[in-house]
């Protein structure tokens, strides 16, 4: 387990070195850090599973990645080799709102962003507007840290839990 959002009362609005080194409890809001994860995935092959409870139906849903990696430059998020029945979300090429005017949200690829560090190509910092850590692109099609609201999946759909876990290959 390398994340877990449960509910909505944690604050994941937090700054880079709490990212970097992990924080929570891994019985309850959890994040493993990122360097600690970009050993992990730099020693071996890994692959990725994202489970999520939409809000609406409290059913779960998954996303699973056949390789997943975080790189060294600013915990560069690499996925690929999408499966699963909740939207491929890290990977979507689409925009918000269907009509082409907000760009591309391809998490893959992107640098990891906080409130004190911004390495995503939006103008604004996204973390502090959406209330946590993510590998943004102007600012999101997913994000499982995201405070509220705004944490979403595919389809705009509210989720209330979350976890992503990974596994050798």
């Amino acid at each position: 387990m390398i994340h877990q959002h449960l509910g909505y009362s944690f604050d994941w609005n937090r700054n880079w070195e709490e990212y970097k080194d992990g924080f929570g409890s891994i019985d309850a809001d959890f994040w493993l850090g990122l360097e600690k994860v970009h050993l992990l995935t730099s020693s071996q092959p890994y692959r990725l599973r994202v489970e999520m409870q939409h809000r609406s139906t409290n059913l779960w849903y998954s996303a699973e990645y056949w390789s997943f990696k975080i790189g060294a430059d600013k915990y560069r998020l690499d996925v690929s080799g999408y499966s699963g029945d909740d939207g491929n979300s890290l990977q979507n090429h689409g925009d918000w709102n269907g009509n082409l005017l907000f760009g591309n949200y391809l998490h893959d690829g992107m640098k990891f962003t906080t409130k004190d560090q911004d390495n995503d190509p939006a103008i604004i910092n996204c973390a502090p507007t959406r209330g946590g850590g993510w590998w943004y692109n102007s600012c999101y099609w997913a994000c499982l840290t995201c405070s509220g609201n705004h944490y979403e999946w595919k389809d705009k759909t509210l989720l209330v839990n979350s976890r992503m876990m990974i596994k050798p290959q």
